[in-house]
């Protein structure tokens, strides 16, 4: 089997996916999920140490422990009982401690583990019942998008923002941070290290895995710069304009390509799944 596949396999395996859920009226929700198999497996494990510490409670009982008796002597005094009522009367001496006997302590124990069950605590208690609790959500999600309501795919990125949309029609499918050109404004000239803005079309997916780079920032070719893949644009004139990978993924969130955006090598992974020929891709200012 090819390494590169089982190594590619186990980190999908062990990536959380970022999922926007719709709650209705225009309101979503983002959420951090594990893989599909991962949460099988997690869930299946949590089964399994339920009925465990279960079985182990039902039959487990707490032992509360006898003193000594010399120590017994020291701390509990002798008391009277009343021969009629054959009840126990209060000692005479108000000084000496009136030692209460011992309860036995109850059981309790919690599992923290992933549940697909509640979604939003992602926990389960055993065997104490769970009580309410209230999570507070980020800040609603309000932007919108005049796209027509055609089913099809496509992208839409805000400069500013420094974010990747990925539009079911005119629904978001997935939010992506990215890195765009180190100037701002609309690509004027060849290196001006601008992101080209306005309507534009994928002419290819290339695998850029073997790909580098020279920044000419004193460090030579860069290996990897490109990702493992890279979405080239029909961008009006521009060559090399396109949506790729990168070995920087700290660079995002800023002004940083030549002109390019970029993705994590893991967002450029899941974007490409949805990628196309003719794709539209709509670049923006804001």
């Amino acid at each position: 089997m090819d390494t590169q596949k089982i190594k590619d396999f186990f980190r999908d395996l062990f990536t959380l996916r970022t999922v926007w859920i719709d709650r209705g009226q225009g309101q979503w929700t983002v959420k951090k999920r594990l893989h599909p198999l991962l949460r099988g497996i997690l869930c299946t494990l949590a089964l399994i140490a339920s009925l465990t510490v279960y079985a182990a409670m039902k039959n487990e009982a707490l032992p509360v422990p006898e003193p000594e008796p010399a120590i017994a002597k020291m701390i509990e005094p002798e008391k009277p009982v009343d021969v009629q009522t054959d009840t126990q009367t209060k000692p005479q001496n108000n000084n000496q401690p009136v030692v209460l006997p011992l309860k036995p302590i109850a059981m309790r124990r919690e599992i923290m583990l992933p549940s697909e069950m509640n979604p939003d605590t992602d926990r389960i208690m055993i065997p104490v019942k769970k009580p309410e609790i209230t999570i507070q959500h980020e800040e609603e999600k309000t932007r919108t998008f005049n796209m027509p309501d055609d089913g099809k795919y496509r992208i839409f990125v805000s400069k500013s923002e420094h974010k990747l949309w990925l539009l079911n029609g005119n629904e978001i499918v997935q939010e992506y941070p990215i890195a765009t050109g180190k100037n701002p404004g609309d690509k004027q000239r060849i290196g001006d290290n601008r992101t080209p803005t306005g309507n534009f079309k994928i002419v290819s997916i290339e695998n850029a895995s073997k790909w580098s780079h020279d920044f000419r920032d004193g460090k030579g070719k860069i290996k990897g710069a490109y990702g493992p893949w890279f979405l080239r644009l029909d961008a009006k004139g521009w060559k090399g304009i396109g949506i790729h990978g990168t070995h920087d993924p700290d660079s995002r969130g800023t002004n940083a390509t030549e002109g390019c955006i970029r993705l994590s090598n893991e967002d450029i992974d899941e974007l490409k799944q949805y990628a196309y020929k003719n794709m539209q891709v709509i670049i923006r200012e804001n």
